[in-house]
């Protein structure tokens, strides 16, 4: 399912249109979105928890010659599934 079957099902499903229906999904990513920028966590409940991960600096294998190189530390997203969502999907 991409972006326009979403909005699509949701507004079959609530009977709002198209429009609006997608602006309420943009706007509902978007708080995800600045939440995660400030550091912090979007509990939604029956769903999930998404929150900011730190990977620390490694050591790693560069693949082009094999020497040792830094990778540096990174910020990504991590989601963590409720217990209602992995019993769904099992």
């Amino acid at each position: 399912m991409n972006k326009t079957d979403l909005v699509v099902a949701v507004a079959e499903e609530v009977g709002l249109t198209k429009k609006e229906t997608e602006k309420a999904i943009d706007v509902f990513l978007d708080r995800i979105k600045a939440e995660l920028e400030n550091d912090g966590t979007v509990k939604l409940s029956g769903f999930g928890v998404f929150s900011i991960k730190v990977r620390k600096e490694r050591i790693g294998t560069s693949p082009v010659d094999g020497n040792k190189i830094t990778i540096p530390q990174t910020r990504t997203v991590g989601f963590k599934p409720s217990r209602n969502l992995k019993e769904t999907i099992k």
